[in-house]
């Protein structure tokens, strides 16, 4: 196994997420679906995640506002979990498939100026933190929903990957523990491991540098395009 594609895949997921708050799933994924069977995939990923998520939460703390969004992360942590059991049996190529195209067609639309008519709401919350969350679980790849619903919040910068930091920390710790209830760690897993947070852990530092050098309209650009971007990965990587 190549170790240095699997560190080189999580430098530019850890990266780009360092700077838009979200991504790292959404690039590495579809690319390290060419190396590692999705099953051992998502685990994995789930353990660097707690660690790519908690430094970004801890540099955006003073931005976060729990409270705020408990809807969406209490949903999230739900969708998490019937992700993690769709994973065991369900189709996660279709998933996968219908998930790119959707938000493929919708981040083009918010792109032309067109607004998604969908205020944040407890309802509204909590329906976009269970699909969000369920993505996650079953497949790593649960920043679309979150992400769209957020970008038309009108929320800052800070407060935007602020609250992506905490909603996805929290996945990724419900679904590591969730993973390891279901003796889905092995020890041979560890050189995998240890290859993605030697990638992880310089990516998320560089973006994370890079972001206070964004202007607030450049940014919200810049997560829509690249939504658009890994759904067009993601579609492409599941053809």
């Amino acid at each position: 196994m190549d170790y240095f594609f699997i560190t080189l895949i999580l430098f530019s997921g850890a990266l780009l997420q360092g700077i838009t708050g979200f991504g790292s799933g959404l690039l590495a994924v579809p690319l390290l679906s060419l190396l590692l069977p999705l099953s051992n995939i998502t685990p994995t990923l789930s353990l660097v995640n707690c660690c790519l998520t908690g430094f970004l939460l801890y540099q955006t703390r003073h931005y976060c506002d729990l409270r705020q969004w408990s809807a969406l992360i209490v949903a999230g942590v739900v969708g998490s979990l019937l992700g993690n059991q769709y994973l065991l049996s369900g189709d996660t190529l279709t998933l996968q498939r219908g998930l790119a195209i959707l938000v493929i067609v919708t981040a083009v639309c918010l792109l032309s100026g067109w607004r998604l008519p969908l205020p944040a709401t407890a309802t509204s919350k909590f329906g976009v933190g269970l699909l969000a969350g369920f993505c996650n679980g079953a497949l790593t790849l649960g920043g679309p929903p979150v992400v769209l619903f957020l970008n038309q919040q009108n929320i800052d910068k800070q407060n935007f990957r602020a609250t992506l930091s905490a909603f996805f920390f929290i996945i990724a710790l419900t679904n590591s523990v969730s993973f390891a209830l279901q003796d889905q760690y092995q020890l041979s897993m560890s050189p995998v491991l240890l290859a993605m947070l030697i990638g992880v852990i310089g990516g998320v530092f560089i973006g994370h540098r890079i972001a206070a050098m964004i202007p607030e309209l450049a940014f919200k650009r810049l997560t829509l395009a690249v939504v658009v971007g890994s759904g067009l990965l993601v579609l492409l990587s599941s053809g």
